[in-house]
């Protein structure tokens, strides 16, 4: 694997963690859409411009993009079940219940909301090890 293949799996890899769609990361990099897709799918080799505005975008140092743990502590998992029985795992590091709405942020973007009154468990499934 090339270091461009490298940055570029990274890249998915670290997009798909937040739950971000192409077009998202694109919007957040200052890129287009088809350009992400391009990248991540080896169709087009990733620049170093490429690399900083997804680094800037993912908040990651750029040196992240292209080493073997691109994230290598994990992001707390809740397993969170609504009505109806759904279980669903959700990378959390902030939850904001309310009376209304409770909201799952994962770095300042919403990674998953629901109605309060429809949440009937949340499980922390797994959490990072606190710094020595």
């Amino acid at each position: 694997m090339t270091l461009a293949d490298r940055a570029a799996a990274n890249v998915k890899l670290l997009r798909t963690r937040r739950g971000w769609t192409q077009g998202g990361l694109a919007e957040r990099a200052g890129l287009t859409e088809n350009r992400v897709w391009a990248l991540e799918g080896g169709k087009r080799r990733i620049t170093v411009d490429d690399v900083e505005a997804f680094a800037s975008a993912l908040d990651v140092p750029p040196a992240r993009l292209l080493s073997d743990e691109p994230e290598p502590t994990p992001d707390p998992l809740y397993e969170v079940t609504v009505e109806g029985g759904i279980t669903q795992g959700v990378a959390a590091d902030t939850i904001t219940p309310d009376e209304v709405m409770t909201v799952f942020y994962l770095r300042g973007t919403t990674a998953f909301l629901a109605p309060t009154a429809r949440i009937l468990g949340i499980r922390l499934l797994s959490k990072e090890a606190p710094d020595a």
